[in-house]
């Protein structure tokens, strides 16, 4: 929806969950040496500014990274390190200040060989995105509706890729919107990682999206989630979670082993965290 900008959320414990787990997910892909595509769906402008008025706002990053920002040089696991490295290469004064969305995460990890297309319609979100990288070779910017770029630019040319969508979800109509979305790209690019983020709100509405696809006969469909509980009442939203399509193996152990950590650190244990197939193999 044009009305909503991620400013005001970013940092936020569902930004945590999305971006550690999105880095194993790719750095298991890039165990194999071929060239891989990438697809943030809805890149909103790929780097925050957390002192800006719209993040103060709700200071939501005091859910994320807030509470685990002075952890960096503890010892973690491999996904939330490389995660705290990242953003340490925002902000050369020590502090988290310059968040780094999905679109920087995965430019970071851009091998010569792989490509990255970001989609975003919000034209101030677009803008920012636009401010903060240039399109190349490597990297396509699209002013563009990301339903709409989903049947354009699938199938890929290197015949393998990630897909991630991660849409507000302000229209409650986009749960379904994004499991159809997905069933028919799948019917034309069925050895994509497909990576779809969710949040946990009172209403429950995700599980139109856990319905749709297990109708849909698409298999191995893992879910992973973090309820934070009450943790933070001041968020309506108290948790998160994430489909991934075609989990590449090597990745499964990071994967779990981050969420774990993520739970211990955010709700000290008291979250219910869950990993475990949606649709099995």
């Amino acid at each position: 929806m044009l009305s909503y900008q991620h400013t005001y959320h970013a940092g936020n414990h569902a930004d945590l969950l999305k971006h550690i787990i999105l880095g194993d997910v790719v750095t298991a892909m890039q165990q194999k040496e071929t060239p891989m595509f990438l697809f943030d769906a809805f890149a909103s402008r790929g780097i925050y500014d957390l002192h800006s008025p719209e993040a103060l706002k709700n200071r939501e990053f005091d859910t994320g990274i807030g509470k685990v920002w002075p952890l960096r040089h503890a010892n973690a696991p491999t996904g939330i390190t490389r995660w705290f490295k990242h953003i340490e290469a925002e902000n050369s004064d020590g502090s988290f200040a310059r968040f780094p969305g999905s679109t920087s995460l995965l430019a970071s990890m851009l091998r010569a060989q792989d490509r990255l297309a970001a989609c975003d319609l919000h034209p101030q979100e677009f803008e920012g995105l636009r401010n903060s990288f240039k399109s190349s070779r490597q990297l396509a910017l699209h002013k563009r509706d990301a339903f709409e770029a989903l049947g354009a630019l699938l199938p890929p040319k290197e015949k393998r890729g990630m897909v991630f969508l991660d849409p507000s979800y302000e229209d409650k109509s986009e749960y379904k919107k994004i499991a159809q979305s997905i069933i028919h790209s799948h019917q034309h690019f069925r050895a994509g990682v497909y990576v779809i983020w969710y949040p946990l709100l009172p209403a429950e509405r995700h599980k139109e999206l856990f319905q749709e696809l297990k109708r849909s006969g698409i298999r191995k469909i893992l879910r992973l989630e973090l309820d934070c509980g009450d943790n933070f009442p001041d968020m309506q939203m108290h948790g998160s979670g994430m489909l991934i399509i075609n989990p590449p193996w090597h990745a499964k152990q990071a994967m779990q082993t981050s969420l774990h950590w993520i739970n211990e650190k955010l709700t000290a244990g008291s979250g219910t965290a869950y990993f475990g197939w949606l649709v099995p193999e």
